[in-house]
């Protein structure tokens, strides 16, 4: 049996505008080169492809779908990747925590919180309904490989949540991190992290 799931952060991108959300920033042409190349480096049988609807989710998704052959029309956008994904309830009460506390905080509150913020659903309970639905996707599959596009903010709550180790805020996914999920022959699901894509290469 050979099942496989790879939850991806987006590739490179420019900085976002200080104060602005960015949904609308694009990958840059690194990103794109990049997306690609990722694609061209699973060798695997890419049986599904799905991405956040945000533009440069839609971006990575396309490209390594063009490296594997896989047909861009078959792409299928999900919100629960983002828009507002699976952790945030409300996108502009959760906007208002950046603006006012800042990234890092944020991100550390995303990796190990445990409190109710405005604008997030239980982060646990989350991981728990997130890591069920990439379960059934796995156990319902034929063998081959499924791929979903997402963001860090996304990527890094739920790897926080299903690791044998949590990550600490120093192993925040970079662009093309990723979390591969498994169904081993005995059965168990098993996950492992890769912060960045030059990690998982090696």
């Amino acid at each position: 049996m050979n099942k496989r799931l790879i939850i991806v952060r987006h590739a490179e991108r420019p900085d976002i505008p200080a104060g602005e959300v960015g949904n609308d920033v694009l990958l840059n042409a690194q990103g794109l080169q990049a997306s690609f190349a990722f694609g061209q480096s699973l060798n695997q049988n890419i049986i599904s492809i799905r991405t956040s609807p945000i533009s440069r989710c839609v971006q990575t998704a396309t490209e390594i779908a063009k490296a594997v052959g896989y047909g861009i029309s078959n792409i299928e956008t999900c919100t629960d990747l983002g828009s507002p994904g699976y952790f945030i309830s409300d996108g502009s009460l959760a906007w208002r925590h950046w603006q006012e506390k800042g990234s890092q905080r944020v991100n550390q509150f995303l990796l190990d919180g445990s409190e109710c913020w405005d604008g997030f659903n239980d982060l646990e309970k989350s991981a728990a309904q997130f890591k069920n639905k990439v379960e059934k996707a796995l156990r319902s599959s034929q063998n081959g490989t499924h791929l979903w596009v997402t963001h860090d903010t996304i990527l890094a709550a739920f790897a926080a949540r299903v690791l044998d180790e949590p990550i600490t805020i120093d192993q925040w996914p970079e662009y093309l991190g990723s979390l591969i999920a498994e169904i081993s022959s005995g059965g168990k699901m098993r996950f492992q992290y890769n912060a960045n894509y030059h990690s998982r290469r090696k």
